[in-house]
Formats: C-alpha cells, sequence, structure tokens
C-alpha cells in the first residue's frame, strides 16, 4: 500500500513546517542529468518510488517483529477431558486395544505426531493473526499521519492561492497553474478515497 506521506517527504523536509512523524527516509542519489526527457524523468521517478515501497516494506517487518516481541503469543493448552469423557475415553480405549494389540505402538505415534501436528498449526495460526493485526495497525497509524499531511497540504495551497489573488493573479492563471501541477486531478482522487 502506498502512503503519500513517504512519497512528498522531501517536500515536508524542504517545507520545514510540517513534522514527519519519525519517518526517516533517505533520499536516494539520482544522477542530476542536465536535458531531463520525459523518458528520465519517469525512470527517475519510479526508482525512487521503488525505494520508498522498499523503505515501508521495511518499516511496517520491523514494527511487526518489534510488536511481537513486545507482545510474545501465548499458545495455551487444551482443557484435559472431564470425568464423563475419561470414562467415555476409557471404555472406548480398551475395547480398542482389545481389537488392535499388534498395531498399538504405531498408532500412538501417529497420535503423538498428529498432536504435535495440531500444535504446530495452532500456533503458526496465532502468529498469522498476530502479524495481521499488528500490520493493520501500523498502515492505520500511517493513514492517519497521511491524513493529516494532506489537510496540511490543503492548507498550504489555500494559503499560497489567496497570496496569489492577493498580489494580482487571475483566477483563470490560478486555474491553469492547478491543471499544470494537476491539483485538481489529486483532489477528486482523495475525495473518491474518502468514499
Amino acid at each position: 500500500m502506498e502512503q503519500s506521506n513517504l512519497y512528498l517527504h522531501k517536500f515536508y523536509t524542504q517545507l520545514g513546517h510540517y513534522p514527519t512523524h519519525g519517518i526517516s527516509v533517505p533520499p536516494t542519489k539520482l544522477p542530476a542529468l542536465p536535458g531531463n526527457k520525459p523518458e528520465q524523468i519517469d525512470e527517475l521517478v519510479a526508482v525512487e518510488l521503488q525505494h520508498l515501497k522498499t523503505h515501508y516494506a521495511d518499516e511496517e517487518q520491523r514494527y511487526v517483529d518489534q510488536m511481537l516481541i513486545e507482545n510474545p503469543i501465548v499458545v495455551e493448552r487444551r482443557a484435559a477431558p472431564t470425568k464423563a469423557q475419561n470414562i467415555t475415553l476409557a471404555a472406548t480405549t480398551q475395547t480398542r486395544a482389545q481389537c488392535q494389540t499388534q498395531t498399538a505402538p504405531n498408532s500412538r505415534d501417529a497420535q503423538r505426531q498428529r498432536a504435535e501436528s495440531c500444535r504446530k498449526s495452532r500456533y503458526n495460526n496465532k502468529i498469522k493473526k498476530a502479524k495481521l493485526r499488528f500490520r493493520h495497525k501500523f498502515v492505520c497509524s500511517q493513514l492517519t499521519e497521511s491524513a493529516g499531511a494532506l489537510d496540511y497540504m490543503r492548507e498550504v495551497i489555500a494559503q499560497a492561492e489567496a497570496q496569489l489573488m492577493a498580489r494580482g493573479f487571475s483566477q483563470v492563471a490560478l486555474e491553469r497553474m492547478r491543471q499544470n501541477f494537476g491539483v485538481d486531478r489529486c483532489g477528486a482522487a482523495i475525495t473518491t478515497m474518502d468514499h
């Protein structure tokens, strides 16, 4: 899942007003090309996006691992059978023992293996559920930060437009700038995501 606050990290750090909430994405060293062509820019953007996705995945994995260490998984043993179940189990066991005296060691080994396999499966399922819960928690916190960053960016854009209007920019020029920089397109995409 892509997070906009990760993609805009360089912009936020250049602004200096908006806190980055502990996101420390070191910028990749990209060669400065004198006459950047659109293909080269697209290639550079793709490299940077890949770097950010990798960084996000690493951060997510680090968070999940830390949460698993702080909150260890406990798997309880199954409850011991009650007296009524013990009587039924003993009668069933005696009947089976009389019928299968030759295969008793093999069946007990198989039963132990099944029990061990069941324990491992329960343990692995608990770990998977915990990892999913922690990933969900991490993604939710990142989305909350992204929403805050987007609100801040909307405020910055509104302030910039107000200052430009005060300096005498026409509404047509502002609309052209919004189209050139894709502000309306981003706003429409965010609006559809909100619903």
